[in-house]
């Protein structure tokens, strides 16, 4: 009998790990400038490594300033809204960012990734119609 209660307890704990990992970050403020989404590297247009937690805010100029952790220290670094997928996953809205420094264009992409519901849309599609661009 203890036998099936350990393989009953391990399956609902693989079970529980298996939903929390499937689970995306999500988190917005109110005016919808700060907020937490899932970031993935882009390496000639393809998704490149994991998934990580992302902490964006944006400033009045349109500048996303990302923030990543990455190993055990944080990385900080601005990016620049460039679109929007066209064909994202259900329920999810898609972004893609290029990293921009010094007044330059550099050549990190990287792809945001948020609930379609979320406030946070609104922000990025409004920044996108109006061009908002560090270059421009």
């Amino acid at each position: 009998m203890d036998i099936v209660w350990f393989v009953g307890f391990a399956a609902i704990m693989a079970g529980l790990w298996w939903f929390a990992y499937r689970m995306d970050p999500h988190y917005s403020s109110k005016d919808g400038t700060r907020f937490l989404c899932n970031g993935q590297d882009l390496v000639d247009g393809q998704p490149f490594g994991r998934k990580r937690e992302s902490r964006v805010a944006i400033d009045p100029d349109g500048v996303l300033v990302v923030s990543q952790k990455k190993l055990v220290r944080r990385t900080k670094a601005r990016w620049a809204l460039v679109g929007k997928s066209p064909e994202p996953p259900k329920g999810k809205a898609v972004y893609v960012v290029r990293q921009f420094d010094a007044g330059k264009w550099l050549d990190d992409t990287m792809t945001l990734s948020m609930p379609a519901k979320s406030r946070v849309v609104g922000v990025l599609d409004a920044l996108l119609e109006r061009g908002a661009t560090p270059a421009n």
